[in-house]
């Protein structure tokens, strides 16, 4: 009976991969310019069938929860993203992050189309854990450093701490997305005194992401700027330049503030960035232990 069970398996996943030819491709290689939508959908779907019936297991009591970072300067336009087949975000704007969303743990496969088309930007496929977080974000070529979890570039997955700050704090992190190598440094500013540093990161390493010390609630100024410098940098590829800085940010308790540093054409200059920031209000877990996110 089981042998049976597993050749009739076997001819139903051949008979829908003859239906798009998928052709398998290496993760090294993720960043795409064109790919069938039709190809992956097809492949997401020969996993969705066999792979509760091959490996099966009891419900998850925690869902795997996902956001998505746009920093795609080679499209710079809004993106739907589609997971393991069913489209779960649409429109994230160019230089921001989506809300977070639920999946199921397991096999997840992320798939980035430009908005309201099939046309493939990239795509990555990686382990959710449940009751685990993880933001996925696609940026330019500029590569992360060599050992990096869980990937090295385009598209990085950051496993994320969704777990509440201490009573009267916020917590964060900063995203250095970007493309530039160039020496920055990232610090944050009551401000009341702009000129005095509540934290600094020093020299922080491209496509990384960093967490900050936990800080009172307040307004404070996120900015990167130059070694042992106090004045944020100016992105002159605007005219008017733009000032690069989160100014005067009134951050409650109890949030999650990220700070996004997106590319733009400045290439390798250390002020070809803009910020954006994203807010996660987070609340005690549930009956089940699983981490909660008000939206």
């Amino acid at each position: 009976m089981f042998l049976t069970k597993r050749l009739f398996l076997g001819a139903l996943a051949l008979s829908l991969m003859s239906w798009a030819s998928y052709s398998s491709k290496s993760l090294a290689n993720p960043q795409l310019s064109t790919k069938s939508l039709q190809e992956f959908t097809t492949a997401s779907l020969v996993n969705s069938i066999l792979d509760p019936i091959l490996n099966p297991s009891k419900p998850y009591l925690c869902t795997t929860k996902l956001r998505v970072i746009n920093a795609a300067v080679s499209t710079a336009s809004p993106v739907d993203v589609i997971v393991n087949g069913k489209k779960v975000l649409e429109n994230v704007d160019f230089r921001q992050a989506s809300k977070y969303v639920n999946v199921t743990p397991g096999n997840i496969q992320v798939l980035f189309v430009q908005s309201g088309t099939p046309s493939t930007i990239a795509y990555r496929t990686f382990t959710g854990a449940p009751n685990s977080a993880y933001t996925v974000a696609i940026t330019g070529t500029l590569q992360g450093p060599p050992g990096q979890p869980l990937f090295n570039q385009s598209p990085f997955v950051i496993p994320e701490d969704l777990t509440q700050p201490n009573p009267g704090k916020f917590k964060g992190r900063w995203y250095r997305f970007s493309e530039t190598s160039a020496v920055i440094d990232f610090r944050i500013s009551k401000s009341s005194s702009p000129n005095v540093d509540e934290t600094r990161i020093t020299d922080l390493t491209p496509k990384t992401a960093i967490p900050y010390p936990e800080l009172t609630a307040g307004e404070y100024n996120f900015n990167p700027v130059l070694p042992d410098q106090f004045d944020p940098l100016i992105n002159n590829a605007f005219n008017p330049p733009i000032t690069v800085e989160v100014a005067n940010q009134q951050v409650p308790e109890g949030v999650i503030s990220d700070v996004i540093a997106t590319g733009n054409g400045l290439g390798q200059a250390p002020n070809s960035l803009l910020l954006t920031t994203a807010s996660t209000q987070t609340a005690p877990p549930d009956a089940n232990g699983c981490n909660q996110i008000v939206q």
